[in-house]
Order: structure tokens, then C-alpha cells, then sequence
């Protein structure tokens, strides 16, 4: 008599499996990769081997445990080695939060000088030192006060006043004009985060590698301009460029030379709290979590604004801030940097001094 009961196939994919595919995507191109031998999925057929097209697609369908097993462990063997846990101990804890927090939308990127190297661009103090010789400056003197005192300000306004603002103005944007294939950890951006982001470079790096991801910035506004707009676009869930120190092609709006810093921020190195750029940034840093990427965080008039509102308000009337960070090599300087992060509330994800490769490595560990 026939057996006319319906047919069990537990080879069929369940949702949960479907729904599970490519979210291992690290681990999936390393068993997909030819060289790779300390883990392969083979098929034969009696002495033959049979190429597989998607190696990882059949160990995930072949044995779902094992897999997750094996997914599992090479996360964590990968985290340890980004995110040089044995060197940095806090650093996998820092990290985990921040993801969470990214994932939740809480985090506003902070992008500065050292996202747009990675792009090709040079860095604001390589550019600095690349002028000494046609102001006729020391390059060591300069360099000495860059990396020490963290005189920019002041460095910038003997450099242009030596150069005369119109030879200045004539090279400027020229030296910051955006490759036409950019590269780099700035390119993941807009992969993490689909939502505003603040600057305080001039280049357009970022609205370039937002635009070539489809995700172009709605409308971009400037600390001394209408920064309103910004506060607005946030909550609304729109794409806004707050470009905090102006655009390249704009002076009358950008923050550069020792005066426009005057104006924006107030005389004498010091920070005025009723100034528009320190407003702006009191009002972003009490509501919003950043991830500051590709800034020294150096004793400028930005991290002392952010000092200055940490130390009037109070840590626990913060959100948590965090940075990706080059750990110095040099123990005292580390212990000035990390004090000078902790009294702005700001907590580092470290990396090795000069491996900055490391900032793209992390950026895509959190959007694993």
C-alpha cells in the first residue's frame, strides 16, 4: 500500500537560516578565500575534489552549529588582534558599548584632518610644514610648536602673514581638491553611520563618499552660519553636513587664521561661552554622543570648549563621548592626552602610535 503521507525534506532552509546568510561576512570571505587552508569546506567525489562556488554558503546550510561555532571563534580571535586587547585591556569593553550605541543611532561622528588623509589629502599639520620654506620660516621651529604647544592658531597667522593672504588664499583650495576615487576608512562612513556628521575640515571628502554611497548630505550648514538647521535635521532623521569651520571656498564664514578663531571662539586662546562656535558645539555635545575619528584631539579651542562644558556641567551630565585614538608611544604625553580626554568626558578606543590602519580595521568591526 502507498505511503501517502507528505514528505519531511529537513534539508529545507527555515527563515531563521535565510535570514542568517552574509551576517558573518569576515568569516565568510576567509573560508571563500582559495589561500586561505587553516579552515576549508571540500567537496569530493571519490578521489576527485569538486570546487565549491561559495564554500562559506555550504558549511553555513552543512552544519549550522559548527559554523556558528567557528564564526564565533574567529570574531573573537579578530577582535583581539584589531583591537589590541593584550596591549589595551579596556579596549574591548570600550568597543562593545560603542557598538551598541551605534547601533541604536545614538553616535554623531566627529570627522577630522586624519579621515581626509586616508583619503590622500594631507594632514593639516603636513600642510602647515609644506608652506615653512616659501614663508621663510623654520620647519623645525614650526613643527616644534605644533607638536608641543599645539599652536596652530598661532603658527597659521605667522605663516600667512609671511605669505601675504592673498598668495594664501590663491593656493589654498587648490592643495585640498578631493582625488576622484577616494579611499581609505572615510569610505566606510557612510556604511556606519546614515545620519548627520560633523567636520571641521574644509575639504569635501565627505560629501563625496556619501554621494557615491547614494546617500548624499540633504543639506550642509556651518558653525557661524545657519546652524539652526542643523539641531533640526537630527531628530527628523535627515542627512546634514555641519562643516564647523567652514567650507574651503568660503571666508566669510570659515574659521582658519588666529582672527576668525577670535571671532568665533573669543581672544586670547581663551573660550567665551556666548561666542557662536562654542554655543553650537555646547548645545551638540550636551545631546549627542560622537565617535571623534581622524582628530588629535590636541589642547585646541575645540576640546577645551568641550573641557569647559564637562567642567560646568558635570560628568554624569553628559552622554558618553568616545575616540579612536594612536596611543603615544611616549608615557608622559599618553598621560597628558588621556587626562586631557577624561576631563572632556571622552573615553579612547586606542590604537598603536603610527598604525592607523587601525581606524579602518575598527570601523569594520562595527559594522560586522
Amino acid at each position: 500500500m502507498p505511503d501517502n503521507r507528505p514528505l519531511n525534506f529537513d534539508h529545507e532552509a527555515t527563515l531563521e537560516e535565510l535570514a542568517g546568510v552574509g551576517k558573518n561576512r569576515r568569516f565568510d570571505a576567509l573560508i571563500d578565500d582559495d589561500e586561505f587552508e587553516e579552515l576549508q569546506v571540500i567537496c569530493r567525489r571519490g578521489e576527485e575534489e569538486i570546487p565549491l562556488a561559495k564554500p562559506s554558503r555550504a558549511f553555513y546550510f552543512g552544519d549550522r552549529n559548527l559554523y556558528d561555532q567557528e564564526a564565533k571563534r574567529f570574531d573573537q580571535e579578530e577582535k583581539t588582534r584589531i583591537l589590541n586587547t593584550d596591549q589595551f585591556r579596556g579596549n574591548l569593553q570600550v568597543f562593545e558599548e560603542l557598538k551598541r550605541a551605534c547601533q541604536r543611532g545614538f553616535v554623531i561622528p566627529f570627522v577630522g584632518a586624519g579621515m581626509s588623509k586616508s583619503a590622500g589629502l594631507p594632514e593639516w599639520k603636513e600642510y602647515l610644514l609644506g608652506l615653512c620654506d616659501d614663508a621663510g620660516l623654520s620647519r623645525d621651529a614650526i613643527r616644534e610648536r605644533l607638536e608641543t604647544q599645539s599652536d596652530y592658531e598661532g603658527a597659521m597667522n605667522d605663516i600667512v602673514q609671511r605669505l601675504t593672504i592673498n598668495r594664501f588664499e590663491r593656493d589654498f583650495e587648490r592643495s585640498f581638491q578631493v582625488p576622484e576615487f577616494v579611499t581609505g576608512a572615510v569610505t566606510l562612513l557612510p556604511k556606519l553611520f546614515d545620519c548627520s556628521a560633523i567636520t571641521t575640515n574644509f575639504d569635501r571628502v565627505l560629501e563625496q563618499v556619501y554621494l557615491r554611497e547614494a546617500k548624499p548630505f540633504a543639506e550642509k550648514v556651518t558653525g557661524r552660519g545657519k546652524a539652526n538647521a542643523f539641531f533640526r535635521a537630527i531628530p527628523a532623521g535627515e542627512r546634514y553636513l555641519l562643516k564647523l569651520h567652514g567650507n574651503i571656498d568660503n571666508a566669510t564664514e570659515r574659521v582658519l587664521n588666529q582672527s576668525e578663531y577670535h571671532e568665533a571662539y573669543g581672544q586670547d586662546a581663551d573660550v567665551n561661552m556666548s561666542f557662536p562656535l562654542p554655543k553650537v558645539l555646547r548645545r551638540l555635545f550636551t545631546s549627542y554622543s560622537f565617535l571623534f575619528l581622524g582628530c588629535s584631539l590636541s589642547a585646541d579651542r575645540t576640546i577645551q570648549t568641550f573641557i569647559r562644558v564637562a567642567g560646568e556641567l558635570g560628568l554624569d551630565g553628559l552622554p558618553h563621548h568616545y575616540a579612536l585614538l594612536a596611543c603615544p608611544s611616549d608615557g608622559n604625553r599618553r598621560r597628558i592626552l588621556d587626562q586631557r580626554l577624561a576631563d572632556a568626558h571622552i573615553t579612547p578606543l586606542w590604537y598603536p602610535d603610527g598604525e592607523h590602519e587601525h581606524v579602518e580595521l575598527i570601523l569594520g568591526l562595527l559594522l560586522d
